[in-house]
């Protein structure tokens, strides 16, 4: 109904538009009218070439108006182009990713393949020379008897001695070179199974994505002064990154403390030097995962930098809001829960910087929260919740705040 009514509105507008174009006409011809000194033929003309352009005008506006699929179509195809190519570009790079990591997974189950398979022959040559030094042990035993059986006629079987010495002799060598490799095969099988469950561990690491870092986690924050000379603001940069590597090593129980787990990249360290070395106020350089780090990969960062504004001041109203605790104070800790999202939401739209990963600007003491509830609980119905700075609150933050509760009637 909505298009019929439309092409009901187009016919009549572009109706009347012809029909006043045609008197105007009519009445120019008649009357012989002149506009910018043209003769009355070509100002019919022009009068003829306006209602048609008013026609269309007028088509298309209405049209514009009514349909946002217009308006897109006239004003906003270039823009969805634009966005769809970056779409396109970010689904082609993560499904690269996933090959990678399903090339990595199949190239460990293979070599967890061959470890096992070679486990399994060093243990089956274990259990033969277990076999084979018992074997020698239990002849060994059988000789030793034999020696002493025969050694209480030793005059008369000296040369029978002789031999049984010397066979004992050759089995205690046997002996010891098979225990040797006993204890040497036993350390492969250790080194072997340690590897097994080494590599058992980085599969479930890529199979589960066990994460150390994830993309966007926020790995240090700090401000540095801008408007210093390169040399200066290159070293305090340098020192920022430092300190995030340590801190990366420390975290990981890394023994080499001058591995460098974080890696950034050239450029970006260059923009971050630039930007600070033009600017003459305070920035904020905030330093992140650039995507999902795995234990034993180096951690991918990526610089940021943001100017250090004055957001609140100390003891300044941040939001105020009623709540409803009920009678028995029952929705106490649900609304003072409420309460602090929408304060979390205030501070993220005046300006501090969110954690990309929670989007929160700061956090509250367990004491302070179920203080406030107590208190809540304390009164009937009605209750004003505010929320004032603690101190002198930048765009780097951390947002802290204090609760005042009064009763509403």
């Amino acid at each position: 109904m909505f298009g019929v009514a439309l092409i009901a509105i187009l016919a009549i507008t572009g109706g009347i538009i012809a029909y006043i174009g045609d008197k105007l006409g009519t009445k120019v011809g008649k009357k012989k009218l002149t506009i910018f000194g043209l003769r009355p033929k070509h100002t019919s003309i022009v009068v003829t070439i306006i209602t048609g352009i008013l026609i269309t005008t007028s088509t298309i506006g209405i049209l514009a108006l009514v349909s946002r699929d217009v308006r897109t179509s006239l004003f906003g195809m270039e823009a969805l182009k634009t966005e769809l190519a970056t779409l396109s570009h970010e689904v082609t790079a993560k499904n690269s990713e996933l090959d990678t990591s399903r090339r990595v997974l199949e190239e460990k189950i293979r070599e967890y393949g061959v470890l096992n398979l070679k486990v399994e022959d060093t243990a089956r040559e274990l259990d033969a020379i277990a076999s084979e030094l018992s074997a020698v042990i239990a002849q060994r035993d059988q000789t030793i008897a034999a020696l002493e059986k025969t050694q209480s006629d030793y005059a008369a079987a000296q040369q029978a001695v002789s031999t049984l010495q010397a066979t004992k002799q050759e089995l205690d060598v046997r002996v010891i070179t098979l225990t040797e490799a006993k204890s040497s095969l036993q350390a492969d099988v250790d080194h072997l199974t340690d590897l097994t469950a080494k590599l058992k561990q980085g599969i479930q690491v890529i199979r589960e994505g066990s994460i150390i870092y994830r993309a966007g986690e926020v790995l240090t924050t700090t401000v540095l002064p801008g408007g210093r000379n390169r040399d200066e603001t290159v070293a305090a940069l340098s020192d920022v990154i430092y300190k995030t590597n340590q801190h990366i090593i420390e975290k990981l129980a890394i023994e080499n403390r001058n591995l460098e787990v974080l890696w950034i990249a050239q450029a970006d360290f260059d923009k971050v030097v630039t930007a600070l070395t033009a600017n003459q106020q305070d920035a904020i350089v905030r330093i992140s995962a650039g995507s999902n780090t795995v234990y034993g990969e180096p951690v991918s960062g990526q610089i940021s930098i943001y100017p250090n504004r004055h957001i609140f001041r100390q003891g300044q109203t941040i939001h105020m809001t009623i709540i409803d605790v009920g009678e028995n104070g029952i929705k106490a800790e649900e609304s003072i829960m409420i309460f602090l999202q929408q304060v979390n939401a205030v501070a993220v739209k005046e300006g501090i910087l969110p954690d990309p990963i929670q989007g929160t600007v700061g956090s509250i003491s367990g004491t302070e929260f179920y203080a406030a509830v107590n208190t809540a609980k304390g009164y009937k119905g009605k209750v004003t919740l505010t929320a004032t700075a603690k101190q002198d609150i930048y765009t780097a933050g951390p947002l802290r705040i204090q609760i005042h509760l009064r009763e509403t009637p």
